[in-house]
């Protein structure tokens, strides 16, 4: 096997990355969550997001090919409406979670509340 078909294989690994941020007042998040789900359905990354609105804290549970979740990241990161990010580790995994992007959700996360950067959503 070739080097090409490496690059390949390794692109279409299953990741699943967590990450925690706080959106910038007065942006709307249900338009961030329909732009989000049109373009992560063009990607097929799938995930969760909790979003409390007392605080403006995000976290945002994302998976997909590793490509396209790493692009999908660096927008993220790149994004002005997001401050304080906190990524979580990346894992390799088998299988998905959040098989299609239906997946997402705009909820109170109890995780938010006390900002317990070190748990995990099960």
């Amino acid at each position: 096997m070739g080097a090409c078909h490496s690059d390949n294989v390794a692109s279409r690994q299953l990741v699943r990355v967590g990450y925690r941020s706080t959106m910038k007042s007065g942006d709307c998040i249900d338009d961030i969550i329909k732009r989000a789900e049109k373009k992560n359905c063009t990607m097929k990354v799938g995930g969760a997001l909790w979003y409390d609105p007392d605080t403006n804290k995000v976290h945002q549970i994302l998976e997909g090919e590793e490509r396209a979740v790493t692009a999908l990241l660096d927008v993220i990161i790149a994004d002005k409406r997001h401050f304080a990010i906190i990524m979580e580790d990346m894992e390799k995994v088998e299988s998905r979670r959040f098989q299609e992007w239906g997946g997402m959700k705009l909820a109170e996360s109890p995780l938010l509340k006390d900002c317990g950067h070190n748990q995990r959503v099960k």
